[in-house]
């Protein structure tokens, strides 16, 4: 199995199970759902590889090792590497790698001075194309505000983020400032500038629980 099929698996794993584990005592139908969602998020990065021996391995180690829950959906994709002539996987493509970096507007001299962007869409959502859709009007939107400075795209999954998992932000568009900073006070411009994307999911303020970054605002697009 190639190296990078390989990192994604255990990235979606670990965010994965970092997400059962703060569902606590929610109850048991909120634990099905969430494992059904990883479930779907393992296939989905297994179909992600341009390789279809790395498509079918990685299915074959799904399988294999019980990591996809529901028994029927295992038995399902058997078909893909058991018997003389096994289906061809599908390839199913994200818009974004995990830990990719993508500048969607870069440094300008024009934009220099004002705050930058770091747009997350949620791991679960990377292979999403309406949430490709809602990013790239997202981005638009930013643009034409004239407000901020770069805006770069990045996959927000696995340990890296786990102060803020992505089972608190799923269904919001989350903005993640520094209390305290100057930089806070342009949460309503960003708010504003972002009023016309009719896509957009409610729009909610998270204090930065991890390193101070001034004059940078992080937006994390997470759709159910």
């Amino acid at each position: 199995m190639a190296s990078d099929a390989s990192k994604g698996l255990w990235v979606t794993l670990i965010s994965g199970f970092l997400a059962i584990a703060g569902i606590g005592a929610k109850g048991v139908a909120d634990l099905h759902l969430e494992r059904a969602r990883l479930d779907s998020q393992l296939i989905i990065g297994a179909l992600g590889s341009s390789s279809e021996d790395s498509r079918r391995e990685t299915l074959r180690l799904l399988v294999d090792a019980r990591l996809i829950a529901d028994e029927q959906t295992r038995d399902g994709l058997k078909q893909y590497f058991e018997g003389a002539s096994p289906r061809t996987p599908p390839q199913v493509a994200s818009f974004i790698q995990s830990g990719e970096r993508v500048t969607l507007t870069p440094t300008t001299e024009a934009n220099a001075n004002q705050t930058d962007i770091d747009l997350f869409v949620c791991g679960s959502a990377k292979s999403s194309a309406s949430a490709k859709a809602l990013v790239d009007s997202v981005h638009q939107a930013l643009n034409e505000s004239g407000q901020f400075g770069r805006v770069a795209l990045k996959v927000w999954e696995g340990n890296l983020y786990q102060e803020a998992p992505e089972s608190v932000l799923r269904g919001f568009s989350t903005m993640i400032v520094d209390a305290g900073h100057a930089e806070a006070g342009e949460g309503a411009v960003l708010e504003s500038a972002l009023s016309g994307v009719s896509a957009l999911p409610p729009v909610k303020v998270l204090n930065n629980p991890g390193p101070s970054t001034p004059w940078l605002i992080s937006l994390v697009l997470c759709p159910d």
